[in-house]
């Protein structure tokens, strides 16, 4: 196979579908189908394999697993993976139709890419264009992933080989982030080429686990990864203490944002000033703007 796709999914039989069909839809054929169900308790087995049985789906592959997780997921599927290049789909977004075959494309043209991203944007339930992502425009995307995850887990692609050398952080306090920490190693070790032309969206819903504002979490998950980037010598060598330190101060401003968005208004505040000694450059961005406008309208 040339691309494997890996889809990890978790009580979502009511969305997966789409999800699936948007896969099927593909107009390239060089590709597997890995999914790994995390130990869904509603009938996702079910609505999975008659899905896989009904279009008679070569080379697509059902798997269950106990709960650990979706990097413990994606990770099982990388052991399972056969294909040149390995990419992620979340089993509540979408591929356009050209998304596979842009992608085979830009592997023809760009001999040497590694690990490269192909653009996508935001859409509701109802199809309609909801957020477009917003790419540097100096196409650095090793800077850009420093300061925030433009990527989530929506169309990067890797050589196998990689995700033989570097995984997905499988600890339950990381969910949400353990990409965004992958993304970021693998910024220190490779150069992170861009597909510009849109060829998928995240599908924006109510079920969607970064839509949770827990404190707790939200302080648990930012204080693991500053320790794991500080673990990695590749990282601090290249980077160094400086963006550490940023990206520190990114996740607690992020962290703010969300807590003053669920009404805790105090240690909002409290944990945006922390972000701010950390990374005093966090009081020009966006999310600086948005969170005073936020404060001053509660």
């Amino acid at each position: 196979m040339f691309f494997s796709v890996i889809i990890p999914t978790y009580n979502r039989s009511h969305l997966i579908l789409d999800t699936l069909e948007s896969v099927k839809k593909q107009n390239f054929t060089d590709y597997e189908v890995i999914i790994i169900d995390d130990g869904s308790v509603d009938d996702t087995k079910s609505v999975v394999e008659n899905f896989i049985d009904n279009n008679q789906l070569k080379n697509w592959y059902y798997y269950y697993k106990k709960n650990d997780e979706r990097g413990a997921a994606r990770n099982y599927g990388i052991k399972k993976a056969t294909g040149k290049w390995i990419t992620f789909l979340d089993s509540d977004d979408l591929f356009y139709q050209n998304h596979l075959s842009l992608a085979s494309i830009y592997t023809s043209k760009n001999v040497d890419a590694k690990v490269f991203h192909c653009a996508y944007e935001f859409r509701n339930q109802n199809n309609e264009l909801t957020k477009k992502v917003v790419y540097p425009k100096n196409g650095d995307l090793n800077d850009a992933v420093l300061k925030g995850n433009l990527f989530s887990c929506f169309g990067m692609f890797l050589k196998s080989d990689i995700l033989n050398e570097l995984k997905f952080e499988v600890a339950r306090e990381l969910s949400g982030s353990e990409d965004w920490l992958l993304w970021l190693k693998i910024s220190a070790r490779y150069k992170i080429h861009f597909q510009p032309k849109v060829s998928g969206c995240m599908i924006q819903h109510d079920g969607r686990s970064v839509l949770s504002f827990n404190e707790f979490k939200l302080l648990t998950r930012t204080y693991f990864i500053i320790n794991k980037l500080n673990e990695d010598k590749v990282f601090v060598e290249v980077f160094g203490s400086k963006v550490i330190n940023k990206i520190h101060g990114h996740m607690l401003t992020y962290s703010a944002l969300h807590l003053l968005l669920s009404g805790n208004k105090k240690n909002a505040i409290r944990l945006f000033i922390n972000g701010l000694k950390y990374s005093p450059s966090e009081l020009l961005t966006i999310r600086t703007l948005a969170f005073f406008k936020r404060l001053f309208l509660s």
